[in-house]
């Protein structure tokens, strides 16, 4: 697919001429990085995301804090996607480069939609694969932000604190939002082998990206004999993104969540799978998701090491490194 940034400009344009300059500019770095990376896939017309794109949005608007927005989901939300009046609005006083790092998450979340059903290739209504949904929409929006400005963000180390999650943990991630989920993404990555690029072309494809996403996974599960079946892993994956999100948004549970306490109400993470969510369940999530999955790996010849540096329990992934320094050293 070879069209240039201007010819981009231009199509863009064409299909919504009252746009304003600076959103002009928002919307072209998104959709030029998709066509220069090769994150379209194979029959999906760039037309036809940049229309997915602006039937859902049309501008950027920068709010303040007594907003519609602030005062419906909390003074903590950084974007949202609005598809009544197709405009997306960004919180004002965020800093860069978060602040336009969010502006390419919600394009990118716009331009995935299905006009038909508000499907995509995880889930963007329902919980499934909400979690690699919302990662691999961020993993993109910081790319193009790193690649339009020329810059490149190294991986930090953040307590689990920092990020709505109990203690003793570190997370590792160079995200500058959603580094839990990106450290999740990560290892699941390693686990099939696949760049994160990955994640972002199957969210383009509706319901077929969850069955490339589930053909891919079996394929690592029967080479690494991998503790878990598909849908258990998606489970345990958005079981964390259910507790993230309720600690998150403004709801009646918040407190109760960020306090260290269990939600009395069962919530539908998929259909007939109910669940309370707390912080202890979504630490154990996680704990048991980095250990089976660390020992499927070491015991089957898979990428053990790189998936051993991502482990979010501090006395855990010390115990594990200097069990794989000494097995070293024995070789």
């Amino acid at each position: 697919m070879n069209v240039d940034y201007e010819q981009i400009k231009s199509l863009i344009k064409q299909k919504n001429n009252n746009i304003d300059f600076a959103s002009l500019t928002y919307f072209t770095n998104y959709f030029y990085i998709l066509v220069k990376d090769n994150l379209i896939p194979e029959n999906v017309r760039l037309e036809d995301l940049i229309d997915n794109a602006l039937y859902y949005a049309q501008k950027i608007e920068f709010y303040g804090e007594n907003h519609f927005v602030s005062l419906a989901h909390g003074k903590d939300i950084k974007g949202l996607r609005e598809s009544l009046n197709k405009t997306i609005y960004i919180r004002a006083n965020l800093e860069e480069p978060l602040r336009e790092m969010i502006v390419y998450h919600e394009i990118h979340h716009a331009t995935q939609s299905n006009k038909k059903n508000d499907n995509v290739g995880i889930n963007q209504v329902g919980n499934i694969g909400r979690l690699i949904m919302e990662a691999q929409t961020q993993y993109l929006a910081e790319k193009i932000y790193c690649e339009i400005h020329q810059v490149e963000f190294k991986e930090r180390l953040i307590p689990s604190t920092e990020l709505r999650m109990s203690n003793n943990g570190l997370v590792r991630s160079k995200l500058h939002n959603y580094e839990l989920y990106d450290n999740m993404l990560t290892k699941l990555a390693l686990i099939l082998g696949v760049p994160k690029d990955y994640f972002v072309k199957i969210n383009f494809l509706y319901r077929a990206g969850l069955k490339d996403l589930e053909a891919k996974y079996k394929i690592a599960q029967d080479k690494y004999h991998l503790p878990y079946n598909f849908w258990d892993l998606l489970y345990i994956l958005d079981y964390i993104f259910c507790v993230d999100l309720m600690a998150y948004e403004e709801n009646l549970e918040k407190e109760t969540i960020l306090k260290g306490g269990e939600t009395q109400n069962f919530y539908e993470i998929y259909f007939k799978r109910n669940a309370k969510l707390s912080l202890a369940n979504e630490r154990a999530f996680i704990n048991e998701f980095d250990v089976n999955n660390f020992l499927a790996l070491l015991e089957n010849a898979g990428p053990y090491q790189e998936f051993a540096k991502y482990i979010i329990d501090n006395e855990k992934r010390a115990l594990i490194d200097e069990f794989i320094k000494s097995s070293e050293k024995k070789l």
